[in-house]
């Protein structure tokens, strides 16, 4: 299937979420999103796959083969966003576009006073987010769009014209799995999401990295649209020392 310029833009929204479970800020994000996208939209889980690479490659083979959808857009389980923030990235009208989501750490370091000291509210200074790099720091662009070498796929809109031409260009990520019955070119799967080691600098690659590396070895960009607000929801520890609150009054009077 080839994507034409005449050909309405439909999105294909992938989730892998092992187990069947997804976040509130996930549902509740899908659900307010459905209400003002006016593009066509289909909505695809994955939950029986614990290996989150091959869960992509599954859903990018279902987006390939068995939608007509212009764009295939990830989204994690985890994740939390703007209801119009596919819209935007749709509007953006690049192959290869994503939101930055923060690490699910916080970061009490020289880099957090830093953010601070230049005017970044202390809620988000301590945050660390994927994809970010020092060119990031010292680059100027004019607009929330920006180029970048890697994006994560927990926010990633890429379209049919890439995973083409990917496809056709990495002959060798083709497989079958093992446990669907299938012949032909109807039963390939392509792994492009797949970890990987860096050539040049020994770098080990997670699987997004690994498809962003894929795709600028084409020509292709990789863009960010660092004006999305995502949420990253996880678990969070509270460790607590209640003896320093012990006699805090007289203390602070010393």
């Amino acid at each position: 299937m080839e994507q034409t310029e005449q050909q309405t833009a439909k999105l294909f929204i992938a989730t892998p979420c092992f187990g069947g479970l997804v976040t509130q800020e996930y549902m509740e994000s899908i659900i307010a999103c459905t209400g003002v996208m006016r593009t066509p939209m289909t909505l695809s889980l994955l939950g029986d796959d614990a290996m989150i690479s091959r869960a992509r490659n599954t859903l990018v083979h279902q987006f390939f083969t068995r939608s007509d959808a212009t764009h295939l857009l990830f989204i994690d389980a985890d994740i939390g966003f703007p209801a119009e923030a596919p819209a935007r990235l749709l509007a953006a009208d690049k192959d290869l576009i994503a939101g930055m989501y923060p690490i699910k750490d916080r970061f009490w370091d020289k880099g957090t006073q830093e953010n601070i000291l230049r005017g970044e509210p202390q809620e988000s200074a301590s945050l660390r987010y994927v994809g970010e790099t020092d060119a990031m720091h010292e680059t100027w662009e004019k607009g929330p769009l920006m180029r970048t070498h890697y994006a994560g796929t927990g926010f990633m809109m890429i379209s049919r014209k890439a995973i083409a031409r990917m496809i056709k260009h990495y002959p060798e990520t083709a497989y079958r799995r093992i446990d669907t019955a299938g012949s032909g070119d109807a039963g390939l799967y392509h792994a492009l999401f797949d970890a990987s080691i860096d050539p040049e600098t020994g770098t080990y690659l997670s699987e997004d990295f690994t498809f962003c590396r894929r795709w600028r070895e084409l020509g292709g960009e990789v863009w960010l649209d660092t004006s999305i607000v995502l949420t990253h929801a996880g678990r969070a520890a509270y460790r607590g020392d209640p003896s320093c609150r012990v006699g805090m009054v007289h203390h602070k009077a010393l």
